[in-house]
């Protein structure tokens, strides 16, 4: 189950100040409910948060200890016990019974360790205090270690070809445009244009691609990307936005569909008029992309040309290719 700081929750802290959780977006967030501040367990797994505190800090993590507790008494429980971390009230179980941690009026000690985007990506239930401070610092220096890292979604993603005619349900496809449509795009304008082809809509579609796409005529689905240069901002220097916008539209359906086991292929190999004709795009739109979904299949159905490609390594040009500092880089590096 995942929550965002999106949900908009605000509790009173020790001082009696409302505290916004979205304000710790951008941090590692080491979220904790605890059942009665002032209880041996309560004061042992307190006092072992702020004996890692600092470390925990350098890790770009902030502990925030949640109870049923008044302000008042976080303020005693705080200075009592030299805690220098966030503690808030929640005394009418709203965030416990949003995390699903409260039991009739009983909070479970539970921890939730959310990233920098404010998702959980771990979550500790019913725990047993001893070790257990130990173990959420170890699970956020793996976590912060593999966020430095390129996103697993994106190292996994190929163009595959091989696919499975298998159906595609209508809920996949459409939180893949779902995911599409989150996009950024210049002042929101949101120029992309979705069609998903079926049936026979789609033997149109396929008829109009050449013989060196296929391995298309697999696929259950086919998502066409159109758009118009008046859609989106027209800048100077001939900055249309609307190819740049819609391509990263494109860029966050390819990443839902790996996240999701599926392929998705853009390619620009088709019939442009053809295609436009058979799903009634109007002629001055440009139909930028078609999109190739399917679910992986058999390799061995490919060329040998395109079953080489299909297996073997990621091929990219070195990064000094690509990137300058402060320069384009050289052509030819």
């Amino acid at each position: 189950m995942l929550f965002r700081f999106g949900l908009k929750f605000a509790l009173s802290n020790k001082d009696g100040q409302l505290v916004e959780l979205s304000s710790l977006l951008g941090r590692y967030v080491v979220l904790y409910f605890y059942p009665k501040a002032g209880t041996p367990g309560c004061t042992q797994e307190a006092l072992a948060f702020q004996k890692h505190l600092a470390r925990l800090r350098e890790l770009g993590a902030e502990v925030v200890g949640v109870s049923p507790d008044r302000p008042q008494t976080l303020q005693r429980f705080s200075a009592k016990h030299g805690l220098e971390f966030l503690l808030l009230s929640d005394a009418d179980g709203v965030l416990a019974e949003a995390y699903g941690v409260r039991n009739g009026r009983r909070v479970e000690r539970s921890t939730f360790l959310l990233d920098r985007a404010g998702i959980v990506r771990w979550a500790w239930r019913r725990v047993l205090v001893p070790g257990h401070v130990e173990e959420v610092l170890a699970t956020v220096e793996a976590l912060a270690q593999a966020d430095r890292e390129v996103n697993g979604l994106i190292q996994a993603r190929r163009a595959k070809r091989a696919l499975r005619p298998d159906p595609i349900a209508q809920e996949d496809i459409q939180r893949l445009i779902e995911a599409a449509h989150l996009a950024p795009s210049c002042f929101n304008n949101q120029p992309w244009r979705f069609v998903v082809v079926q049936g026979e809509k789609l033997e149109a579609v396929k008829r109009a691609l050449p013989g060196g796409n296929y391995w298309a005529l697999k696929s259950p689905a086919i998502v066409a990307v159109a758009s118009h240069p008046d859609l989106d901002c027209r800048l100077s220097d001939n900055r249309d936005y609307f190819l740049f916008d819609c391509g990263m539209a494109v860029g966050f359906l390819m990443v839902q569909a790996t996240q999701m086991g599926l392929v998705a292929h853009p390619i620009a190999g088709y019939d442009p008029i053809a295609v436009k004709e058979a799903l009634g795009i109007p002629k001055d739109y440009v139909l930028i992309t078609l999109v190739v979904l399917g679910w992986p299949g058999d390799p061995g159905e490919l060329s040998d040309k395109h079953r080489e490609l299909e297996l073997g390594p990621r091929v990219r040009k070195p990064l000094s290719a690509v990137l300058g500092w402060n320069s384009l880089p050289k052509e030819g590096t």
